[in-house]
C-alpha cells in the first residue's frame, strides 16, 4: 500500500511539473486556417493575425502575425496561475523573407481582475541578429524559452505571441507553458526513486 501511495505522489508531482497549461498550443485546432481555438487574435494598423501553413513555415498549422509597413498583430491566451511559482514558456518561431520582422513572446502576470502585476518578455526572431540592411532573408525556425516568477497576488498568466511595427510575418508554433518544479518537488522525486530502489 505504501508503494502504491508513493507512486501516486510521484506521478502527481511529475504531472504538475510537465503538463502544458496552454490549450491548443500547437495551433492544430482547427486545422483549416480559421482562428486558432482558445486563442484571441488582435491586430492594429496594417497588421494581421492568422493561422497558416505557409511554405516558409514549420510544416504544420501555426500562427502568423505581423504587418506590411506600420502596425502589428498577435495572439494571446489567459490561464490560471499561482503566486510565487516559476513558469517557463517555450515556443518555436521563424519569419518569412521580408524585412525581418521582430517577434516577441510575453508572459503577463495578472490578478483576478486582470490588472497587470508584472511581465517578462524576450524577442524570438530579431533583425538585429543579421545587422543592418540584411533584408528579404527568411529566419529559420528555432525554439525559444522564457521563464518568470509570479509576483504576489498573481492568479492568471496571459501568454502573448506578437510582432509589432513589423514588415512581414513572424510565425509561432508549439507553445508550451509549464511550471518549473520547486526544489522540494525535485527532492521528493529523488527520495521516492531511492525508496523504490531500496524496496526492490
Amino acid at each position: 500500500m505504501k508503494k502504491v501511495l508513493l507512486l501516486m505522489a510521484l506521478f502527481a508531482v511529475t504531472g504538475i511539473a510537465s503538463a502544458n497549461l496552454l490549450s491548443n498550443g500547437d495551433f492544430e485546432d482547427p486545422a483549416t486556417g480559421d482562428p486558432a481555438t482558445d486563442w484571441i487574435a488582435w491586430s492594429w494598423g496594417n497588421g494581421w493575425a492568422n493561422t497558416e501553413q505557409a511554405a516558409w513555415g514549420s510544416g504544420s498549422w501555426h500562427i502568423a502575425v505581423g504587418a506590411a509597413g506600420g502596425g502589428g498583430g498577435g495572439y494571446y491566451q489567459i490561464v490560471p496561475a499561482t503566486e510565487g511559482i516559476e513558469y517557463t514558456l517555450t515556443v518555436d518561431s521563424g519569419a518569412d523573407a521580408w524585412w525581418l520582422p521582430t517577434g516577441t513572446m510575453i508572459m503577463f502576470f495578472l490578478d483576478d481582475t486582470e490588472a497587470e502585476l508584472g511581465q517578462v518578455s524576450r524577442n524570438t526572431v530579431d533583425p538585429a541578429v543579421y545587422g543592418e540592411d540584411q533584408f528579404d532573408i527568411p529566419h529559420p525556425w528555432e525554439t525559444y524559452s522564457l521563464s518568470g516568477l509570479t509576483p504576489a497576488g498573481t492568479t492568471q498568466i496571459k501568454v502573448e505571441l506578437t510582432a509589432n511595427n513589423a514588415t512581414g510575418s513572424v510565425g509561432f508554433d508549439n507553445a508550451v507553458l509549464e511550471v518549473i518544479p520547486e526544489p522540494a518537488m525535485l527532492t521528493l522525486l529523488g527520495l521516492g526513486g531511492l525508496l523504490l530502489r531500496r524496496r526492490k
